[in-house]
C-alpha cells in the first residue's frame, strides 16, 4: 500500500499533538501516528506535570490554553526553603506582560486529553497502532515505511516528516542523527499522594543536607512529590509510602502526613541533545530532540515551543505564504534554546543538591542576596516561565535578562495587546510615552503601506499595567514593531510622525 501526504508526524504525545493542531488549523494535510494501540494516553501516571506561562501563551494559538487552565491547578509562585527556612519566592504574579502569571499543575495524561480533544475539534485524529519501521530520506521527498496493527505495511511519501516520538526516537535513529548525552548520577522518586496537615497552596522546593523534595499541589487535596533518592533497581519496586514520608519529614520539616499513596515510580534520566534538529525534509521535536534535567519541570514546555516554532514555518511553506528557506531557522533557534534550558536546569539541580555545611550556607546566602538585589524577579521568574526565550545572539546566555527595548528574537509582551495574527507577521504601532502630534496620520500611512495579509495594530489606547509593560519592552519613543507569528520580534524601528 502506497500513499502520499504533506506532513507525517510520528509520536502522538503532547508535542506531536500540538504540532498536528498547528498544521491542521492551517489547512495542511497531516497524519499523526503513534505505535501505541490504546486510544487514551500511553502513560496515565506521567512524569511531566507543570505547564509554565510561555507554554500557555503559545498554546493559545491553537485554542487549547483556556481548557488546560480549567483542568489544572494554578500556583502563583514557587517557594524555596532550606533546612525548613524560607529563602525566597519566585512570584509569577510579577509577570505583568503575560496573560498567564502562574504555573499550572496538570499531569501530562490530562494535558494530552485536552490537546487530543482540541485536535478532534479541528478535524484531526490520531492513528493508533501505526509503527514507523523505516525512513528513506535519500530522495526528493522522504518515504516512511509504516506497519499497522493488523500487519499491513504501508509506504507513505511525505513532503515533510517530524519525529516527536520521545527519547528513543525511531525517526532520529533511522536518520542517523547523533544524540549526545549520558545518564545523570541521580535517581528520582515521584508519586501522587494525598496529605493531611497544613498543605501549601503553591509549589514548594525544600533543600536539605539529605537532598531536595518538591511538593506540587494538584488540587482536590492531591500533591505530586518529587525527590532525589539512592539508586534503586527494578527489583526494588516503586518507592513505598514510608520512603516518601521519611523524605518529607527529613527535608521539608513540615507537619504533613501522607494519608493515601495513589502511585509512585523511580527513574534515572538520560539527558541528551540531538546534533541537529533538521536533516533535509525531516525534523525532530520534543524529547526526540532533547532530554533535559527534570529539575524545574521544563522539558515538556521546551517541546511545546519546538512545535509552535516549527508549525508556523511548515504551514507557511506548504500554504505558499513563506519561502522554503524559512524552515532553516528552526534548527538553530530551537537547538540553542534547548541547550540553554538544559544547562540552566542542570544548574538548578546542582544548586539544590549541595552537600556540606559550608556549601549549603554559601548557596543559601547567594539565594538571599539575589532576592535582595531583585535577581529572583528579573532573572529566575522569566527563566522558570520561559518568557525569556531569545532567538537572537544573546539567546544562549544562561542568566540573561532584558535591559531596554526588546531586540529581534525576543518575545514581545502579550498581556493587554490585540491578538497577533497566528500565521502572518503583525505590525504594532507604538506611540511611546506620549502620543505625538500627527499620530493618526502616521498610522493611516503605515496601514496603507502594509502588505494585505499583515494586520496593523495601533497601541495608543493601551492603558494601565499593559501600557507600562509595553513601555518597558518597546521604549519611550514611537516605534514600529514587526512581530512573528510565534510572538517573537522580527524588527523594531523608529516611527516618524512628521
Amino acid at each position: 500500500m502506497s500513499t502520499s501526504i504533506q506532513v507525517l508526524v510520528v509520536g502522538a504525545g503532547p508535542v506531536g499533538t500540538v504540532l498536528a493542531c498547528e498544521l491542521t488549523q492551517q489547512g495542511v494535510r497531516v497524519r499523526l501516528i503513534d505505535r501505541d494501540e490504546r486510544a487514551g494516553p500511553a502513560d496515565p501516571h506521567s512524569r511531566a506535570i507543570l505547564v509554565w506561562p510561555r507554554s500557555l501563551e503559545v498554546l493559545r494559538r491553537i485554542g487549547a490554553s483556556e481548557a488546560l487552565v480549567a483542568a489544572g491547578h494554578r500556583s502563583s509562585g514557587v517557594r524555596y526553603y532550606s533546612g525548613g527556612r524560607l529563602l525566597g519566592t519566585a512570584d509569577l504574579g510579577t509577570l505583568a506582560d503575560s496573560p498567564y502569571p502562574f504555573v499550572l499543575a496538570l499531569p501530562q495524561s490530562r494535558t494530552e486529553q485536552v490537546l487530543r480533544r482540541r485536535l478532534a475539534e479541528l478535524g484531526g485524529a490520531v492513528e493508533h497502532g501505526v509503527t514507523l519501521v523505516d525512513l528513506d530520506d535519500t530522495g526528493e521527498r522522504p518515504v516512511a515505511t509504516l506497519r499497522h496493527a493488523d500487519g499491513t505495511i504501508e509506504r507513505a511519501t511525505a513532503d515533510y516528516v517530524v519525529g516527536a516520538d520521545g527519547p528513543a526516537s525511531a525517526v532520529r535513529t533511522l536518520l542517523g542523527i547523533r544524540f549526545d548525552g549520558d545518564p545523570v548520577d541521580v535517581t528520582y522518586a515521584i508519586g501522587d499522594v494525598v496529605v493531611g496537615g497544613p498543605a501549601p497552596a503553591d509549589l514548594q522546593y525544600y533543600y536539605s543536607r539529605h537532598g531536595v523534595v518538591a511538593l506540587v499541589p494538584l488540587g482536590g487535596g492531591r500533591f505530586r512529590i518529587a525527590a532525589n533518592v539512592p539508586h534503586r533497581d527494578v527489583a526494588d519496586g516503586p518507592p513505598p509510602r514510608e520512603l516518601l514520608q521519611r523524605i518529607l519529614d527529613e527535608r521539608a520539616r513540615v507537619p504533613l502526613t501522607i494519608t493515601d499513596l495513589l502511585w509512585t515510580r523511580s527513574f534515572r534520566p538520560r539527558l541528551g541533545l540531538a546534533e541537529t534538529f533538521q536533516k533535509g525534509r525531516c525534523f525532530l521535536a520534543g524529547d526526540a530532540a532533547h532530554v533535559i534535567s527534570p529539575a524545574g519541570g521544563q522539558g515538556m514546555n521546551v517541546g511545546f515551543q519546538d512545535a509552535v516554532n516549527l508549525g508556523w514555518r511548515l504551514g507557511g511553506v506548504l500554504r505558499g505564504r513563506l519561502p522554503a528557506t524559512a524552515l532553516s531557522g528552526y534548527d538553530p533557534e530551537r537547538r540553542a534554546a534547548a541547550a540553554r534550558m538544559s544547562r540552566t536546569s542542570a544548574a538548578q539541580a546542582r544548586f539544590a543538591l549541595q552537600r556540606g555545611t559550608a556549601r549549603i550556607a554559601l548557596r543559601d546566602a547567594a539565594f538571599i542576596a539575589g532576592r535582595a538585589a531583585g535577581l529572583v524577579r528579573r532573572i529566575l521568574v522569566p527563566l522558570l516561565s520561559q518568557t525569556d526565550v531569545h532567538y537572537g545572539s544573546a539567546g544562549t546566555h544562561p542568566l540573561a535578562w532584558r535591559r531596554g527595548p526588546v531586540q529581534p528574537g525576543q518575545r514581545v509582551p502579550l498581556a493587554g495587546m490585540p491578538p497577533l495574527a497566528p500565521y502572518a507577521f503583525t505590525m504594532l504601532l507604538w506611540p511611546g510615552s506620549r502620543t505625538p502630534t500627527g499620530w493618526a496620520a502616521a498610522v493611516a500611512r503605515l496601514r496603507s503601506k502594509a502588505p494585505a495579509d499583515m494586520p496593523v495594530h495601533d497601541l495608543s489606547a493601551t492603558a494601565g499595567r499593559a501600557r507600562r509593560a509595553l513601555r518597558r519592552a518597546l521604549g519611550a519613543r514611537p516605534r514600529v514593531a514587526v512581530v512573528r507569528p510565534d510572538g517573537h520580534l522580527s524588527r523594531l524601528t523608529p516611527l516618524h510622525t512628521t
